[in-house]
């Protein structure tokens, strides 16, 4: 205590002490200097290494809270306490600092066993919060009504008193971080006992009781920064005839720290503005009755509104119920079942549909759907009759537990002829994922069958044509599916005669993820094989020429990989090994799309343009040494399938080789005459 007055002493004597007062500065000037350094150290910045001219603003450091405030719960079906819970939840998410409601927290207008059943009902449930909650009393909560088969007697203040029991005074304020929360009556009735109702605009009203409280409370949350009112009754609406809100606001504008009214009871979401600094909001509900067909866009939503307090105001956000997620949520399960059920698709569960040479058909399909997930599915499968396809029945339901699995039978019929081309029965296949919380709907998946025209008894015949087929470069291709044709598992060669009206596209390929084989036209022609995980492709030395006609023919000998060009070799790597099968298609006019495809369904892509006069895959090396190309490609003992392109039955053209069967040709490729 004398350290001080003695400095201060000293430094109002500076002549008699000259250099003790000159220290004495240079002392307090290092140390403010050196606490100004320390200071500024502390200020909040961005820590960096890196230099840079940006300036990152750092946001606001003045205190900062949030409450949220609930909508009626009133009105709606039974099933509305679970989005009540359901915006509990939510809340918790969010972790404000309170909870506020705008009144009608049960359904009411009944007598005191029913109302307290409700009571218990709302309070349990708003007890999973994890913030103090606040209620206000709406009609709901306090108006009494008789049952005729249990009457009671009507109680004197109806269910003021019960109300005020469980839940709370009427009308109250209390005080959090220098913010007011003032909660208003709207729902006093009438004096002389008779009974409720908030239609009568005698009843619109605020009591002089009441209003003076009000006055004596304003005058006490003077000091405070903000205070928020609340209440059921819109009173500032003009459906309230009778109200004596003007007064009531003169009251709030008065302290000039009123900054917003909330109210309820409309169930509908509403903003009347501003009027002397003070906002004037309505809620909609949080598990209440709404206009669901209405919708959102006009405010008949179920939600919660969040408001935000800083020192210099507040903002409020609108929050639909569920629609606040937690992140934990979404663990390694979601995920794998998010990614199982996104490309989900049924198959076939039977052979091919067996259809007549006549076109004619009768049989069985099965499709099979398998659950893979943790999640119970609704599935609906359709069965779509395309053409002269008749599909019974033609849908069916079914409900897949976790890890179960159904097959879903359709008769198919289909009459004789080709007339109007061929298409297969098509089955689409939809479901809802039934989650803990919700029901997803993902759309429909759409798989043809697949059908196989049988040859006649006695063969093919023959074909009184010599003609190819023209693809268009957009659409048009040939399958040939696996089952049918396995990839060569030693040496083999593939050939066609072609005619390219483009230079980019696929003659013949089944590669997908790294197996197969194929004849592709990237600017210049090449041969292509996967070899033990590796490719190996022969490349030609220059392009084909546009609008003639070309033998292209690729060699596998198990040495090399070779292209011949009209009889030419054009391209050679060395190559050893076994060729890698594939499970692919075998694509003619295209190749399987190469990238990621939902569902992991194959799909044509690479599609080739030109005239292709016949095909064939042959079982061994044909070609060592330059050779004349031959004029028509025929089946032979080594060929494993050949086409000729000669006639087409309905969509479909002959193959022959190992088995006869027909191909099924997609698009609308036009047959010309031959070369």
């Amino acid at each position: 205590m004398n350290r001080m007055p003695l400095i201060t002493s000293h430094l109002l004597q500076p002549l008699y002490y000259p250099a003790t007062c000159l220290a004495v500065l240079i002392i307090l000037w290092t140390i403010t200097f050196s606490a100004d350094a320390q200071l500024d150290e502390r200020k909040p910045h961005v820590h960096s290494n890196r230099e840079s001219p940006v300036h990152l603003p750092l946001p606001k450091r003045n205190d900062v809270f949030h409450f949220i405030v609930f909508g009626d719960r009133t009105g709606g079906p039974a099933e509305g306490i679970q989005v009540l819970a359901q915006a509990v939840e939510d809340t918790n998410l969010l972790d404000p600092d309170l909870v506020m409601t705008v009144g009608d927290l049960v359904n009411g207008y009944n007598q005191t066993p029913q109302w307290m059943a409700q009571v218990k009902e709302f309070r349990d449930t708003m007890s999973g919060l994890n913030m103090p909650w606040f209620p206000v009393a709406g009609n709901h909560d306090i108006y009494w009504r008789r049952d005729p088969n249990k009457p009671e007697e009507k109680p004197v203040n109806e269910h003021e008193d019960n109300y005020e029991k469980h839940f709370g005074p009427l009308w109250y304020w209390f005080e959090h971080k220098d913010c007011g929360f003032l909660v208003l009556y709207t729902d006093e009735g009438p004096e002389d006992g008779g009974m409720r109702s908030f239609s009568d605009p005698s009843q619109q009203k605020i009591s002089e009781k009441q209003m003076d409280w009000l006055s004596g409370a304003l005058s006490e949350m003077k000091h405070l920064k903000h205070v928020f009112v609340f209440l059921h009754h819109p009173f500032w609406w003009s459906r309230y005839p009778g109200s004596n809100w003007e007064e009531v606001h003169k009251r709030l504008v008065e302290p000039g720290n009123v900054r917003a009214v909330l109210a309820g009871h409309v169930h509908r979401l509403s903003y009347t503005g501003e009027r002397d600094g003070i906002g004037y909001y309505t809620l909609a509900v949080t598990g209440g009755g709404t206009d669901e067909e209405t919708g959102p866009y006009f405010g008949f939503l179920h939600h919660f509104n969040v408001v935000t307090v800083r020192d210099d105001g507040y903002s409020m956000a609108t929050i639909p119920v569920g629609g606040v997620l937690d992140p934990k949520d979404y663990d390694a399960l979601r995920e794998s079942d998010g990614d199982l059920l996104r490309e989900l698709h049924h198959r076939a569960a039977s052979p091919p549909l067996e259809v007549a040479y006549d076109g004619s058909a009768t049989g069985v399909y099965k499709l099979r759907l398998d659950n893979p997930s943790s999640l119970p599915l609704e599935v609906t499968m359709e069965g779509l009759g395309q053409g002269e396809w008749i599909v019974t029945p033609n849908h069916r339901h079914a409900t897949l537990k976790p890890g179960e699995g159904l097959d879903f039978a359709f008769a198919c019929v289909r009459e004789a002829g080709f007339e109007n081309g061929f298409r297969p029965p098509l089955f689409e296949m939809s479901f809802d994922i039934i989650t803990p919380k919700n029901r997803i709907s993902l759309t429909g998946r759409r798989l043809d069958a697949v059908a196989r025209l049988a040859p006649p008894a006695g063969g093919f015949p023959e074909s009184e044509r010599n003609g190819q087929l023209v693809f268009d470069g957009k659409r048009d291709h040939l399958r040939i599916d696996p089952e049918l044709v396995q990839s060569p598992d030693g040496a083999f060669t593939v050939e066609a005669w072609v005619k390219p009206v483009d230079a980019n596209g696929s003659v013949l390929s089944n590669r997908r993820h790294n197996t197969g084989f194929g004849i592709e036209i990237m600017d210049v022609p090449r041969f292509i094989v996967h070899i033990d995980g590796k490719v190996f492709s022969a490349e030609a030395a220059g392009p084909l020429h546009v609008g003639h006609w070309h033998h292209l023919a690729g060699v596998y000998d198990g040495a090399e990989v070779r292209l011949y060009v009209n009889g030419k070799r054009t391209g050679t790597v060395p190559a050893t090994g076994k060729p890698d099968t594939s499970e692919e298609p075998l694509y003619i006019g295209a190749m399987p799309y190469s990238g990621w495809v939902r569902y992991d369904l194959p799909r044509p892509a690479g599609f080739w343009g030109g005239e292709m006069d016949s095909l064939r895959l042959s079982k061994g090396a044909l070609y060592s040494t330059d050779f004349a190309p031959p004029g028509r490609l025929d089946a032979a003992t080594e060929t494993v399938f050949q086409l000729g392109f000669d006639d087409l039955r309905g969509s479909f053209t002959p193959a022959s080789g190992e088995e006869s069967f027909l191909v099924p040709v997609i698009g609308k490729p036009t047959q010309s005459q031959g070369r």
